[in-house]
């Protein structure tokens, strides 16, 4: 058996056109994002949050799938959602680039599966992936090639959500990770330079390279639930408090951006391949502090990111939700875009 393109669980593309909202599916909260027309404007029409029972979800794993169909049929009988597109679980990605041979009928998909073996511990029958062409063709030892970026997952996790989505009367249009979720809101539309992505949520901090619009690199800091609030509570007065946990998550970006700069060539901020900033979003007790507080430590200038860019202008709405609270919404809106 082979393994699938992750957008073969969906509708047929006319199904894309349909008006649907951006779900993110966290440890501790369901996030859903929509936006709407007004005046040829778009604008947002919902950001709501949804608790989740603790132990319903752990490392991306759905340990209570009941409590959570009691909570996506809330979000359908009472906001009405028929059509969602949905964020999978940073922790069950696996992310990589991959040169690979371009075949003569031009359709690259057998050979991009053949490579997910070479470099996940899955078998192709138990993925679903998707892929995008970074680079080529060229010639590779005399052999046409691309280089592409690939996004693969267990076929369990994808399916339990597919499952549950249809058992609460929510039609799944699509499925995207988390990372690249946070890369669709944060990064301009048409900016390609890389930018590193930091969001933190309760459970765990996820750490993004993006370059072109793609994630080329993600991996994630987690943390015990119960202790979360060490990380949420590292701010007294003007200063930060340097938990285990912040210590955990600076430790990591600094590594993720050395070994970026390092695969990259680039030696500075400066060089084209170079990082030219940070985005941080989440929850924190005191996000703008906190970005200072990780810029001093990475040498890289570091900003709170605008969730709302790619979607609407600030010019024509101000959406009704205080700027920190938006911070929190960053992966749903990018899987509404």
């Amino acid at each position: 058996m082979k393994s699938q393109r992750l957008i073969r669980f969906f509708p047929p593309p006319d199904f894309l056109k349909m008006p649907s909202a951006g779900l993110s599916i966290e440890t501790d909260c369901l996030r859903l994002v929509s936006f709407g027309k007004k005046q040829s404007h778009v604008v947002l029409n919902e950001a709501a949050e949804f608790v989740v029972e603790q132990g319903t979800i752990v490392n991306g794993e759905i340990l209570k799938p009941n409590k959570l169909l009691v909570l996506l049929k809330k979000i359908r009988n009472e906001e009405g959602v028929r059509f969602a597109r949905i964020s999978l679980p940073e922790e069950k990605a696996y992310v990589y680039e991959a040169v690979i041979p371009m075949p003569e009928d031009g359709e690259i998909s057998d050979s991009v599966e053949f490579s997910l073996e070479q470099n996940i511990p899955l078998a192709p029958a138990e993925t679903v992936f998707d892929f995008a062409v970074v680079e080529g063709p060229f010639s590779n030892n005399n052999v046409p090639s691309v280089r592409v970026v690939v996004s693969a997952y267990p076929l369990a996790t994808a399916e339990t959500l597919v499952d549950l989505l249809k058992q609460a009367g929510i039609t799944p249009l699509a499925m995207t990770s988390e990372s690249q979720a946070l890369a669709r809101s944060l990064i301009l539309h048409g900016d390609t330079r890389p930018a590193l992505l930091v969001h933190f949520l309760k459970e765990k901090t996820i750490i993004a390279i993006v370059s072109g619009g793609l994630v080329r690199f993600s991996t994630t800091v987690s943390r015990n639930l119960e202790n979360s609030e060490k990380v949420l509570e590292s701010h007294e007065g003007e200063k930060i408090v340097e938990s285990v946990e912040l210590l955990a998550v600076r430790d990591e970006v600094k590594k993720v951006y050395a070994y970026w700069m390092s695969k990259e060539g680039a030696k500075t901020s400066k060089d084209p391949k170079g990082i030219k900033s940070v985005i941080v979003t989440g929850y924190v007790a005191d996000m703008v502090d906190i970005s200072e507080y990780l810029g001093k430590h990475i040498g890289t200038p570091v900003f709170l990111g605008n969730v709302w860019q790619n979607a609407l202008s600030l010019d024509t709405q101000i959406p009704e939700i205080e700027f920190d609270d938006s911070l929190r919404f960053a992966i749903a809106a990018g899987v509404a875009l």
